[in-house]
């Protein structure tokens, strides 16, 4: 039997590795892991992902990450971000969908955020300015405690306010987000209603009503008392006549709220399936003596 030379044997070894390796690659932990954070502010969907680098002795501001440069506010690939509807990013509109996320560091409390609609990028080498969505200026602070990796946080602030918070080693960088949650509200409240069976529409013009009496917006009491009003000439109920009383007394106008609020315990009181009036008669009555004195 004839033995291949040990000069064929060794060739062979390393065409059958160029070859494995050609085909496919090996996957390794990362330096800097992926991570993703996703949260709901109003009734909007927010999404990050990113790449978490550690700080690891190194100094970063101004040197790993240099001052008045385009950064890909993370590792590897560049950050993205993606909204489920049309946001404000500090004060600006931003139409919702998905977007790469840098930062331009500056030595001040005020960076620059960037918002670019190409979202396929590695880093920032490929990143065209004409892509931009938004560019604003973003506020930055420094912490006492050093973060070894980068995070991004989400939370909401309010109805339909929230912000993005991108923390690594002690800076600190706040994105105020708002989205009119009150207007998506409506919109959905307007198709439940116009597709709903008759004998519902009641309660769903007091929910409408009750849900912007509660938002703490002045601007829309007319719109809540147009919906109470047209919630209490479908059905004579304890809740829908408690809540144009509240819209009522909101507006200043408290005789008419002792008005509805005396409907709501006779509604109450002349239905005794009603559950709600059970449960809020000390309330209305309460408010019906604090409302008299202020007549």
């Amino acid at each position: 039997m004839k033995r291949f030379p040990a000069i064929c044997a060794t060739a062979l070894l390393a065409l059958v590795f160029t070859a494995h390796s050609v085909s496919g690659q090996v996957e390794l932990p990362r330096k800097s892991p992926r991570a993703s954070v996703a949260y709901t502010v109003g009734l909007t969907d927010i999404t990050i992902r990113y790449s978490s680098p550690a700080v690891s002795g190194r100094a970063i501001w101004g040197a790993l990450v240099p001052y008045n440069q385009l950064w890909r506010a993370g590792a590897n690939e560049a950050t993205t971000i993606e909204f489920s509807t049309d946001v404000k990013i500090e004060g600006r509109l931003l139409p919702k969908g998905k977007y790469t996320f840098f930062l331009i560091p500056q030595e001040g409390e005020t960076w620059t955020a960037v918002f670019n609609r190409s979202t396929e990028q590695w880093g920032a080498y490929s990143y065209d300015e004409s892509q931009d969505a938004l560019r604003t200026p973003v506020r930055v602070s420094t912490s006492d405690y050093s973060e070894e990796r980068l995070s991004y946080h989400l939370s909401d602030a309010g109805l339909g306010k929230g912000y993005i918070r991108l923390w690594w080693e002690k800076r600190q960088v706040f994105v105020h987000i708002e989205a009119d949650v009150i207007r998506q509200v409506l919109d959905n409240m307007e198709l439940n209603i116009s597709t709903a069976a008759e004998d519902r529409k009641w309660e769903l013009y007091t929910q409408a009503a009750d849900f912007l009496i509660n938002s703490g917006d002045a601007n829309y009491l007319d719109q809540a008392l147009q919906y109470a009003n047209r919630s209490t000439s479908l059905l004579n109920h304890s809740w829908n006549w408690w809540v144009k009383a509240q819209v009522l007394a909101k507006k200043g106008e408290y005789r008419q709220a002792v008005s509805s609020a005396n409907k709501s315990i006779d509604a109450g009181k002349n239905n005794t399936a009603d559950s709600f009036f059970a449960n809020a008669k000390g309330q209305i009555e309460q408010a019906i003596s604090e409302w008299k004195a202020k007549i």
